[in-house]
C-alpha cells in the first residue's frame, strides 16, 4: 500500500518537467553480446557476469584510460561493486549505469559501495576525511584533502575544462562497527562522494551514508540532477560550488544541519561558492528507523564558517524540517555574521515551511523572481556550464 508521503511526493514530482536522457539507448539492457549497441564509439564495458565485458571492476576500467584530454566512456553492468573508485584523469569521462529507466533513480541497478570511516576519537594527524570515500573525483589525494590541502591554488580547477559525468549509479558508504552498519554518533565522517579541483555532474545517482555523505571541496564545482542524498549529520558539506536540481534530501536521523558549508575567497573569489537546491524535497529517509519521530528536527543548514552560503528554492519541506529553518554552528560558536553569512529560502512549501517560526536573524526569504535572477544554474556559474548535460538541467 502506498503511504500518504509516497503519494504526496509523487504529486509533487508530477508538477515538474519531465527530463530527457542523453545515453538511454546505451544504458538500457540488451541481449548478451549486443550491450554496447547505442553507446558512443570506444565505450568500455564493465560487468561481473557478462563474459563480453572487458573489465570486472569500475576502477580497473578507469585506470586503463590514458591520462590525456581525450573523451572517454564507461558502461557499468547491473550488480554490486564493492570497491573504491578514484578518478584522476585530465580528460572528460562519462560513467553510465545500466538501467531500464534512465530518468528514475529508484530503478537503478548499479550499486557501488565500500565500508570505511574516520574515527575522530583516535584520528591521527596524517588521516583526513578524504581517506574514507567511495568515489573521489580529484587529481590526487593531496588535492582532495579537507584539512591541510594544497595552498596557493589557481581559481580554475586543475583539470582545466574537465568534464566528469555519472548517470544512474547508487553510491553508498556502508561503514561498519563490529560488523554492523553504524548510525550517526557511533563513528565519524564516511563519505560516498568527494569532488575537488574538478568539474563534475551526476544524473539520477544516489549517495548514502550517515555523517558527511557528500563533499564538494577546494576548486570543486558539481551539479546534481535528480537522484537522492541520504545522511544524518552535515551530510552535504564543503566549500566549493554545488547545485542540486530535483533532488531528494533524506534524513536518517537528526544531528547538525542537512548542509554545512564554508566560504573561502582564497580559492574562489567573492560570490562564487555555496550549496544551492532547486525543485527538491526534504524528507525522512525510507530506511530510517520506523519508530523514530523526526518531526521538527531537521535543520536545513548551519555555517561551517561565517561565509557560508546555502539557498533553497521551490523546495518541498516535509514535517521533519526544524520550524526555525537554519541554525547557528553552536551556542558558543554561532559563526553567523550579517551580510556575510547567507542562508536563503524562496518558494518553500509543505508542512515544514513555517514562515512565522523561521529565524530571520539567521536566514532571509526572497522572491522567486530574485531567486531566479541570482541563483539559477547560469547565474551561479556565470553562464550555463559546458561540462553539464543540458538535456537534464533547467537553465
Amino acid at each position: 500500500m502506498k503511504t500518504f508521503t509516497t503519494l504526496l511526493l509523487a504529486a509533487v514530482a508530477s508538477t515538474l518537467p519531465v527530463l530527457g536522457n542523453t545515453y538511454g539507448d546505451c544504458q538500457r539492457p540488451k541481449a548478451q553480446g549486443t550491450q554496447l549497441q547505442g553507446c558512443p564509439n570506444g565505450t568500455l564495458y564493465v560487468s561481473q557476469t557478462d563474459p563480453q565485458a572487458e573489465y570486472g571492476t569500475i576502477q580497473d576500467a578507469v585506470e586503463s584510460l590514458a591520462d590525456d584530454d581525450s573523451t572517454q566512456y564507461i558502461l557499468v553492468g547491473s550488480g554490486n561493486y564493492h570497491e573504491v573508485v578514484n578518478v584522476t584523469r585530465k580528460g572528460p569521462l562519462t560513467i553510465m549505469g545500466m538501467t531500464s529507466s534512465p530518468s528514475d533513480y529508484t530503478a537503478n541497478t548499479v550499486f557501488l559501495f565500500n565500508s570505511s570511516y574516520i574515527n575522530q576519537t583516535s584520528q591521527t594527524a596524517s588521516q583526513d576525511n578524504a581517506d574514507a570515500v567511495v568515489l573521489t573525483v580529484s587529481p590526487s589525494r593531496n588535492a582532495s584533502l579537507v584539512g591541510a590541502g594544497p595552498t596557493g591554488a589557481p581559481l580554475q580547477p586543475l583539470f582545466g575544462n574537465s568534464d566528469f559525468r555519472m548517470y544512474n549509479v547508487d553510491i553508498a558508504n556502508r561503514a561498519t562497527v563490529n560488523g554492523v552498519e553504524y548510525t550517526a554518533g557511533d563513528t565519524g565522517p564516511s563519505a560516498a562522494l568527494f569532488v575537488s579541483y574538478a568539474n563534475a555532474s551526476f544524473y539520477e545517482c544516489t549517495f548514502s551514508s550517515y555523517q558527511d555523505t557528500l563533499y564538494v571541496g577546494r576548486n570543486g564545482s558539481a551539479v546534481f540532477v535528480g537522484g537522492e542524498v541520504v545522511g544524518t549529520t552535515d551530510f552535504i558539506y564543503g566549500f566549493g560550488t554545488a547545485y542540486f536540481e530535483n533532488t531528494t534530501l533524506s534524513s536518517r536521523n537528526t544531528g547538525g544541519g542537512l548542509v554545512a558549508w564554508k566560504g573561502s575567497e582564497e580559492f574562489y573569489g567573492p560570490d562564487t561558492f555555496g550549496a544551492y537546491f532547486n525543485n527538491s524535497r526534504v524528507v525522512k529517509a525510507a530506511d530510517a528507523n520506523a519508530t523514530l519521530d523526526l518531526t521538527g528536527t531537521r535543520a536545513l543548514g548551519r555555517p561551517w564558517n561565517n561565509q557560508s552560503r546555502v539557498v533553497f528554492m521551490n523546495t518541498y519541506m516535509s514535517d521533519i524540517v526544524l520550524p526555525q529553518g537554519f541554525i547557528e554552528w553552536s551556542a558558543s560558536d554561532p559563526r553567523v555574521f550579517p551580510n556575510v553569512t547567507h542562508f536563503i529560502e524562496s518558494g518553500s512549501y509543505g508542512p515544514g515551511w513555517n514562515p512565522s517560526a523561521r529565524n530571520y536573524s539567521v536566514e532571509s526569504v526572497i522572491s522567486p523572481e530574485q531567486a531566479q535572477s541570482q541563483y539559477s544554474v547560469s547565474a551561479v556559474f556565470g553562464g550555463f556550464p559546458t561540462w553539464v548535460d543540458s538535456v537534464y538541467v533547467y537553465n
